[in-house]
């Protein structure tokens, strides 16, 4: 509420719960990540589309989630904690789809012979942990490297890497 300006009971009138607060603070970030392109749209470009060109798409865009929403992965680590009932509707309502729309584009890309052989699920989290690492780790990154993971330059040499780990041709 401080942070906000507002007083703890406008907070309250609003919200009602704890829970509903948090459900909205993790709705609104993905709003912004939709801005661009929908769940609907990814998974509509995904099948029309080379998986090649998706993929890059993809991780560029999720890289870019990343760097503005570095918190959203701090929050789904602790979250992931424990079995909750916040943690299955994260999952559910944001993490699962665009899990499967990936490990769809990663099979197409395999069946296409433009990404190497493995398991679609654990390459899409290879990539997830190659892309978050650097940015949900950006103070010791940012020292150990002398590089800010934020920045665009940063963003697109780790979605290089996260290609060229893959197989994808540039």
């Amino acid at each position: 509420a401080s942070h906000a300006g507002e007083t703890h009971q406008l907070v309250v009138y609003h919200f009602k719960t704890k829970d509903a607060l948090w459900r909205e603070v993790v709705r609104s970030i993905f709003v912004e990540s939709t801005q661009e392109r929908s769940v609907e749209d990814w998974a509509e470009k995904a099948a029309t589309e080379k998986p090649r060109s998706v993929l890059r798409e993809m991780f560029h865009a999720f890289a870019m989630f990343t760097a503005r929403h570095p918190e959203f992965h701090r929050l789904l680590s602790f979250e992931g904690q424990t079995n909750s009932d916040r943690f299955n509707w994260l999952i559910e309502t944001y993490i699962r789809p665009y899990y499967e729309i990936s490990t769809r584009a990663i099979r197409a890309g395999q069946q296409a012979g433009v990404v190497r052989a493995g398991d679609p699920g654990r390459l899409h989290y290879a990539v997830v942990g190659i892309i978050t690492t650097s940015i949900v780790f950006a103070n010791e990154y940012s020292r150990m490297t002398g590089l800010d993971p934020r920045s665009p330059e940063e963003v697109e040499k780790v979605v290089s890497l996260v290609c060229d780990l893959l197989g994808l041709p540039a």
